[in-house]
């Protein structure tokens, strides 16, 4: 029964600091007080749903990730990222032990635990499901040289965010298929190339990504907006 399968929530954090203006990882910086990859390991623990914790990073970073494996309540493990983000993923996905899997960036504190259990009961019907929000802007395609070939129909426009869920196997076997193909940015590219469907789930346009200063900053700002909100409830 589809109840009865395990879950796995890989948490990215391999990162570089690179366009956040300092060599520090971005995921260890802190918000408010809290390093930002602890917002999403903080759901991610306390969400029956998961089964399984894998934490994704670089070699010389185990110091940073072992204090959440010490203290998760669930199987948690560390995995040594790749080069790039699909090589990451896909040392995970060898490591997972849950059918099905759910990849969270590190850098996205706004998680919540209904893109969790959304995405988690869509692998009922779908071998794939992503969490992102429509468009509000009008998005042009263009050449390489900066020459507007097409514009996408904004109704039908989404930006993609995380976490994204998959079959483990379907993944696993979508990735086998495209290993090193540069043109992979995400792991739903997998299984369009592959004719598979991924459904789309309404997002929040706060679940932004943390690689800038100004990121951080707003982040800072929408966490203290959240925690006056469960404070007056």
């Amino acid at each position: 029964m589809f109840q009865e399968k395990k879950v796995t929530a890989v948490l990215l954090a391999g990162g570089s600091g690179t366009r956040f203006g300092g060599e520090k990882n971005k995921v260890y910086v802190e918000a408010c007080g809290v390093p930002v990859l602890e917002y999403s390991h903080r759901v991610l623990e306390e969400c029956p749903l998961v089964d399984e914790l894998i934490f994704v990073a670089r070699a010389g970073e185990e110091e940073e990730i072992q204090p959440y494996l010490d203290r998760s309540g669930k199987t948690a493990r560390f995995v040594l990222g790749g080069d790039t983000r699909q090589e990451s993923v896909y040392h995970a996905l060898l490591a997972a032990a849950g059918e099905i899997v759910l990849i969270q960036d590190g850098a996205r504190p706004m998680l919540t635990e209904r893109y969790v259990r959304e995405c988690v009961e869509t692998m009922a019907l779908y071998p794939g499901a992503t969490v992102g929000v429509r468009s509000k802007d009008t998005i042009k395609l263009a050449d390489s040289s900066g020459l507007v070939k097409c514009t996408t129909r904004r109704a039908d426009t989404w930006m993609i965010q995380t976490p994204q869920c998959f079959l483990r196997d379907v993944l696993l076997a979508s990735h086998e298929k495209e290993r090193g193909n540069p043109e992979i940015t995400d792991d739903c590219m997998l299984l369009e190339r592959a004719g598979l469907p991924v459904k789309l789930i309404e997002g929040d346009y706060t679940n932004i990504k943390v690689t800038t200063a100004e990121d951080l900053a707003l982040v800072e700002r929408l966490l203290e907006l959240r925690d006056r909100r469960k404070g007056s409830e």
